[in-house]
């Protein structure tokens, strides 16, 4: 078992190693990360045992008084003191870090939130190089192709969408306008990078979508899955709800004839 208290630093990579983040332990060892956000999700579940959005929210006390054990172990602006979109961090361990001993619980909550759970039996885990994720952004060409097939709405709700950089500070519903590429077949359960898996979503159902692929059991990703193809299914494949009163008029992404795009 592994404890806060047994960090000697925490560090970004040099020339020499992986690309990312490295915690050091007093007896050698080094957990390797990519991403820097899974830094914080990691050491509230090694302190604790078990984490949720709830821990990296602003108002929390646990990554400061985390902050205030390491000391000058960790650089400052490494960690944040809370995170705005709080369950990234833990769902990316366990889907882009490799880490999938960690239990995700099924979709049971802590403190109404997605939980997380670290077991001290599976801490020597941690150190094991895991396979990680390799996920690759489409392209500009792509992206544009994307978005003009999908006549500039989210595939699924089908709310008009935007990149980040266009919305407007005052816009209503930001969550529904912002533009993200979703990979159709998620990445962490083999999916690939290629034009035909990724399909245009707004930010909110591009997490809702999340949420349920976090809990699906299906190997290989079931093609008739309402999340991943809306285009023939109302069904969404694991849970087996019918979404149809969810899901946009596909007559939406036709575009008008002899019509430019913006």
């Amino acid at each position: 078992m592994i404890l806060i208290e047994d960090i000697t630093r925490i560090y970004k990579a040099n020339h020499n190693q992986l690309p990312g983040y490295y915690i050091e332990f007093s007896d050698g060892r080094t957990i390797h990360l990519t991403k820097r956000r899974t830094i914080a999700s990691l050491l509230i579940l090694i302190k604790y045992g078990q984490g949720s959005e709830a821990d990296l929210a602003n108002g929390s006390a646990s990554l400061p008084e985390i902050k205030a054990i390491l000391g000058n172990k960790v650089p400052d602006g490494l960690i944040s003191d809370y995170y705005g979109d709080a369950n990234k961090p833990y769902s990316e361990l366990w889907n882009e870090e490799g880490f999938s001993f960690i239990d995700n619980l099924k979709g049971s909550r802590i403190a109404r939130s997605q939980g997380y759970v670290l077991r001290p039996e599976d801490h020597d885990k941690l150190f094991t190089v895991a396979k990680k994720a390799n996920r690759v952004a489409p392209s500009s060409a792509q992206q544009l192709a994307m978005v003009l097939s999908q006549n500039s709405r989210c595939n699924l709700c089908g709310s008009l969408i935007l990149s980040k950089a266009h919305l407007k500070t005052t816009s209503y519903w930001k969550d529904r306008r912002r533009l993200v590429f979703d990979h159709r077949f998620p990445v962490e359960k083999g999916g690939p990078s290629g034009l035909e898996n990724f399909q245009g979503l707004c930010f909110a159902c591009n997490k809702a979508k999340w949420q349920i692929c976090n809990i699906c059991t299906i190997p290989g990703c079931d093609m008739s899955c309402a999340l991943r193809n809306p285009e023939i299914s109302k069904t969404i494949a694991p849970t087996q709800e019918n979404i149809a009163d969810l899901l946009a008029d596909r007559v939406l992404f036709e575009r008008p004839q002899n019509v430019k795009p913006n």
